[in-house]
This record gives C-alpha cells, sequence and structure tokens, in this order.
C-alpha cells in the first residue's frame, strides 16, 4: 500500500507551498494552467509530457521560495527574474524528479531574440512557458507598467509570436481566461495531476523536495531532516522493526518538521534563547504539519510525523500524549529528532560532543522523557550510527555546496544576458 496516492502529490505540494507564499503558488498554478492548455491544444503530448511540463509550470518560480518577505511577485518578474530562475533551475535539477527538464525554468524569463544564445531540446516549452508566465504577470501588473500594445510591440523580440499564436488558439477552444476568472482551472489541473500513477520514486521525490525547501533556506539546517531520517532508520533497524514499519518511520521522519516551511527565519535561525512568544510561534509547526499532511498520507506516518516532540511523561507538545499512547516507531523518531538537533551545528551552537550527547540523552531518558530501551540501543551503537550517518552526510553536503558553485557559475554566464 502507498504512503501517498498519486492524487494528494499535487494536493500536499499546493498546500506546503502555499503557507510559505499564497502569491506565487497562485501565479505558478494558473502559469502552470495557460501552459498546460497551450501545449494540449497541440495534440502531440502524451498524458504524461503534459503532467510534467503542467507541474514544471506550477513550479516554474519555486526559486522564489526562498526569499522572504515577497509581498509583490511581478517586481520579482520584471525587475530580477536571473536570480530566482537560476535557483529554481538548481532546485529542481538536483532535487526533484525532473531533474531532466529543469534547463526549461533556467530559461523561462529569457527573451525570445536571444534563444539562439541557448541550446536545448526544450526551446518550444520554454517559448511556451515564457508565454504563459507573461500573461499572467501581465494580468497582475497595473496597465501602466504594460505599454498599451505590449504583445504587438514585442512579437518575436521579448517573447515568441508562434506560442502567441497558439495561445489564441488555445484560448478559442477552451475559454481559458473564463476559466481563471470562475476559478474551475484549479479542478482541471487537479483532474489532470490526478491521471497518472505515479511511481513511488518520483512521489518520494516530490516530498524530499518539499522537505528540501524548508532545509535549503539555512545552511545551518541543511542536514537536519537528513540527520533525523538517517538516525530513525539505522536505530530501527537495530530495534528489529518490519518492513512496513520503517517505511512508515522513513516517511514519517522526512516529513516530520515540514511546517517550519511556515516559521519566520528569524525564529528558526535565532542565535539566542526564543522568547515565550517566539517559542509558541516555534511549536506550532508540529500543527501545521499536522494540517499540511492530514488526509494526504497514512495515518501511521502522520502520527510518526506530528509526534516526535511528545514525551513518555505527558509534558510534551502538541498534545500532551504518555507512553501508552506512542507508538515504538513514534517514539524512535523522537529520539531520532533529538540526537539530530544536539549532534547538528546550528546558528545558535556547535555540534555537542559525543560524551554530552550521551550524557543528555541518558539523563532523559532515566527522567522518563524518551524510550530508555531506544537510548540504550543508540548508546551501544553509537560510534557505528554516527559513521553511517557522515558517509550519506556528505552526499548533502556536497549536493548543497555543488548548488552554491553552480548558481556562481551560471550567474556570470548570464551576464550577457542582461
Amino acid at each position: 500500500m502507498s504512503v501517498i496516492s498519486s492524487k494528494d502529490v499535487y494536493e500536499i505540494i499546493r498546500k506546503t507551498l502555499s503557507i510559505i507564499n499564497s502569491k506565487i503558488m497562485n501565479h505558478g498554478e494558473i502559469t502552470g494552467y495557460i501552459l498546460y492548455k497551450m501545449l494540449e491544444c497541440e495534440q502531440i503530448y502524451t498524458e504524461q509530457e503534459l503532467v510534467d511540463y503542467t507541474m514544471l509550470g506550477i513550479l516554474h518560480d519555486i526559486g522564489l521560495y526562498k526569499e522572504d518577505n515577497i509581498s509583490n511577485v511581478s517586481d520579482f518578474e520584471t525587475k530580477n527574474p536571473w536570480q530566482h530562475s537560476i535557483y529554481g533551475f538548481l532546485f529542481l535539477k538536483y532535487l526533484s524528479p525532473m531533474d531532466d527538464r529543469a534547463e526549461i525554468v533556467l530559461y523561462h524569463h529569457l527573451d525570445y531574440n536571444r534563444y539562439g544564445l541557448i541550446q536545448s531540446r526544450y526551446k518550444h516549452i520554454i517559448e511556451c512557458l515564457n508565454l504563459a508566465d507573461k500573461m499572467d504577470t501581465f494580468l497582475h501588473l497595473q496597465k501602466e507598467k504594460f505599454e498599451k500594445d505590449y504583445f504587438g510591440c514585442y512579437r518575436d523580440i521579448i517573447f515568441s509570436g508562434a506560442a502567441l499564436d497558439l495561445f489564441h488558439r488555445a484560448e478559442a477552444q477552451y475559454g481559458i481566461t473564463a476559466n481563471l476568472v470562475s476559478g474551475t482551472y484549479k479542478e482541471e489541473l487537479a483532474e489532470l495531476l490526478a491521471k497518472r500513477a505515479f511511481s513511488e520514486q518520483y512521489k518520494k521525490g516530490f516530498l524530499e523536495m518539499l522537505v528540501y525547501t524548508i532545509d535549503f533556506r539555512s545552511e545551518h539546517t541543511v542536514v537536519h531532516t537528513l540527520a533525523t531520517v538517517n538516525f530513525g532508520q539505522q536505530i530501527g533497524r537495530l530495534m528489529h522493526l518490519g518492513s512496513r514499519d520503517l517505511r512508515d518511520l522513513y516517511y514519517g521522519t522526512l516529513l516530520h518538521d515540514l511546517g517550519k516551511i511556515a516559521i519566520p527565519l528569524s525564529i528558526l535561525e535565532s542565535t539566542g534563547r526564543l522568547s515565550d512568544d517566539e517559542m509558541k510561534v516555534m511549536k506550532a509547526h508540529v500543527r501545521i504539519t499536522e494540517m499540511i499532511l492530514a488526509g494526504v498520507v497514512e495515518d501511521a506516518v502522520l502520527q510518526i510525523a506530528v509526534r516526535h516532540h511528545e514525551k513518555l511523561d505527558g509534558s510534551g507538545y502538541h498534545k500532551g500524549l504518555t507512553e501508552n499512547q506512542l507508538t515504538l516507531p513514534q517514539q524512535i523518531a523522537a529520539v531520532a529528532d533529538i540526537l539530530s538537533a544536539l549532534y547538528g551545528k546550528r546558528s545558535y551552537k556547535d555540534s555537542f560532543s559525543s560524551e554530552l550527547i550521551r550524557k543528555i540523552m541518558k539523563e532523559d531518558a532515566e527522567n522518563n522523557k524518551i524510550n530508555k530501551s531506544v537510548v540504550d540501543t543508540l548508546i551501544k551503537n553509537y560510534d557505528k550510527v554516527i559513521a553511517e550517518f557522515e558517509k550519506e552526510k556528505e552526499n548533502t553536503i556536497g549536493l548543497y555546496l555543488k548548488i552554491k558553485e553552480q548558481y556562481d557559475v551560471i550567474s556570470e554566464r548570464f551576464l550577457s544576458f542582461q
């Protein structure tokens, strides 16, 4: 049985990214819908290709989610488009299941008369996404910011004339603008994205992508979720969990901090002790995680994700549950999360020594905060668990550094497009 159904993949993406910034998500959905109808009108693409290109349209501005306090998406779209285009490309290339088509996002702000400067087998999709993006931006910008006959003046200069003609054919056939006004486009998107029975790897890729939208907001938290997943799986195997419990533990720990996507970086990366009010905001990430995941993942996975801060003595949050209400996988997730927090380097602390980590976890176990058997198993195998994690950590840190390095290289190359 699948952890998440194909029809819910899009829903969980929509709910999560809307929490970060509903304006970016709304722009993405409209752009993705326009692109979908344009390509559908050509009747040359498979259903899977339509799904993939529509998802790219919806996520074309994923690089903007890295920015804080965006109140006007149109300003970023028209004044400084390359930064988020490059980051979005790298994000999708390395952290999503659509890596081979990510270059479509990289070039979606490139003026049409400069397409000769690039080599891509997706040029037609790029020009269609460019036009779809401009159509929604045009609708949202004040009229005085656009020239009166913008689409007439800049045909085959800023955008493709062939793409504009395709849009008009699709508009005549499907009534795109009427569907946008009525809101029925959202139903069409949901229907399209529910048609395909996505592979487990495809769905897993999107869930991991969502997690990275949190962790890649900050260098200090980049490996936290990876560590929690890794520690959880290692401890679970040492505790002889069955394959289904290990699977649930994997997804539960992968998604356990999804709600932090709504927590301000000023709190996530605070260098001092949080105030009572700030701590209330921080603790809210569990409820937000529950809101995002409820109804779209199996209950076993949901409960592992939202109970990682519960304590055996009832002193945890957010429901104050006690030992007899918490399953072994849920208790393992809590231990894995604590180990990740203690072992990881954060903005407010360096990594704790192995001696101090053992001491803290033993004290928590003796005080009936966390499971003593789980802690004893961890400590007995501590050096091996850490060594195994360090091997995997290098892959993630290497990936993060590669993204930063390639961002600088591509940004330098894109100066010629200014």
